[in-house]
């Protein structure tokens, strides 16, 4: 009886072994090398970005500016505390090299998770996945990745050869490098500009508005959702799976209902002399800049108080997920949304059409939206207080710093003008959020999904409470 006994208790460690601490480790080790990846990325960049040469005056900024940009970039955030004109186009490359490899990066770590075997996806449920999601992306690490490179290269691309002819005409002195900087931040939803302005210059060039928007959505909208696309335009899928119904129709709702929002407050204020088609052209790139672009045509502080809450939100919400853009993602508040409206409290699972998203996903959602949530209150608290000389005076508003953290934590890059007048210490709260905003949604997710299965829920005791 006893070896009977000892084999069982061998039988059930081994199993607790491969079913739950080996996952455990994997979500770990993940999530370590990801997070060692930017950390690493960003020091090297900060310190490329003390040399002299990658400044006109050959004069290095503070090395707290220098990590700030660093982090900006790679975090593809856009949120700068200097003047973009004191960089030599050294600096501007350092720059570039940042925010193609932290928006790649990103991209590549992302997609790996959905390209395990479905046995070991730990995101979503595995069937879920397969059937609904990415039934007809390939569980193969190294074609996701060439898929991935061959995208971006070709939209990037793409974009820089659109851009030529436009900042040729323009009359921009270094209008070949200028229009790669411009892709490259573009696709990216970075946001950085090689113009001191950000797009100011070509607030009438609707042209180059045009690209820049283009690239901005495809940048947004996801690896997972473009392939889909792309399979139905070949032939080799016969409809758009769920994800990509949702991302797409929420791409659509943000952008043309945020156009017309802008649109019906600004037209007789901020955009009273302009045009009707500039008027409905520049509401649209506002409606699609703030879906964490961070690009600037119409200087921010000149928007209704209205117009900017709303902005504040699209930011919030961001892009879709396995893209470039940063938010909690338009899939999250979807699901978060549609549960709070019609969802089943009972379950704890909302339906779509024909499908049913089970508990696990609504529980992400739900997580994430409320964690985001308290971190941006508890960033808007440190900020009140690190600039509360400034608020006293009357030369800050709390609205700005809201406006200012949610920007950072959604990688946006928008401001109110006021990044380079924070203290040491606002600086490096916004540089601690962009950090969080760009890898902590991630690991997140990673952290909810693990521990938010049946298998692996832990039984306590009962207890209730009132609830309002």
């Amino acid at each position: 009886m006893e070896v009977l006994q000892h084999k069982i208790n061998k039988i059930l460690f081994r199993e607790l072994l491969i079913c739950d601490i080996v996952p455990a480790m994997k979500v770990v080790s993940g999530n370590i090398k990801f997070f060692s990846y930017f950390i690493l990325l960003i020091l090297t960049g900060s310190l490329l970005l003390q040399l002299p040469w990658c400044y006109v005056e050959g004069e290095p900024v503070a090395y707290v500016d220098a990590l700030f940009t660093s982090v900006s970039a790679v975090c593809v955030t856009g949120l700068s505390t200097v003047p973009m004109d004191i960089y030599t186009n050294q600096g501007f490359f350092v720059i570039l090299l940042l925010i193609e490899f932290g928006g790649l990066g990103i991209l590549t770590f992302v997609s790996l998770i959905f390209s395990l075997p479905k046995k070991k996806i730990s995101l979503l449920n595995g069937k879920f996945v397969k059937e609904y999601f990415i039934a007809d992306v390939d569980y193969n690490p190294c074609k996701i990745l060439k898929s991935i490179f061959e995208y971006t290269i070709i939209i990037q691309f793409m974009g820089f050869v659109l851009l030529l002819p436009a900042l040729y005409l323009s009359g921009s002195k270094d209008w070949v490098f200028d229009s790669l900087f411009l892709s490259i931040s573009a696709f990216c939803n970075a946001g950085f500009s090689p113009y001191n302005t950000s797009l100011q210059p070509f607030e009438n060039n609707f042209y180059v508005l045009t690209v820049i928007m283009g690239l901005i959505v495809f940048g947004g909208i996801g690896f997972v959702v473009i392939k889909n696309c792309s399979q139905i335009l070949q032939g080799k899928a016969r409809k758009l799976s769920l994800h990509s119904k949702i991302v797409l129709t929420m791409a659509v709702t943000l952008i043309v209902g945020g156009s017309l929002f802008i649109f019906a407050v600004e037209e007789k204020k901020c955009f009273a002399d302009y045009s009707f088609i500039k008027k409905i052209f520049l509401s649209l790139f506002q409606s699609v800049t703030t879906r964490t672009a961070g690009f600037e045509v119409t200087p921010q502080g000149s928007f209704d108080a209205s117009v900017t809450i709303f902005d504040t939100l699209l930011m919030f919400i961001g892009g879709a997920p396995g893209s470039i853009a940063g938010g909690v993602k338009t899939t999250t508040v979807f699901v978060a949304v549609l549960y709070a409206i019609d969802g089943n409290q009972q379950r704890n699972t909302v339906k779509i059409g024909n499908y049913q998203l089970p508990p696990e996903l609504v529980n992400k959602a739900i997580t994430i939206v409320s964690r985001s949530i308290l971190l941006l209150f508890v960033v808007t608290i440190l900020l009140s207080f690190s600039e509360s000389a400034s608020l006293d005076a009357g030369t800050m508003r709390i609205s700005e710093l809201v406006f200012e953290a949610t920007s950072a934590f959604a990688t946006v890059g928008l401001s109110h003008g006021i990044t380079g007048s924070l203290s040491t210490t606002g600086k490096i709260i916004l540089i601690l959020t962009m950090f969080i905003g760009r890898t902590g949604i991630f690991a997140m997710s990673l952290h909810i999904s693990r521990y938010s299965t049946e298998d692996n829920q832990v039984g306590y005791p009962k207890e209730s409470v009132l609830l309002g």
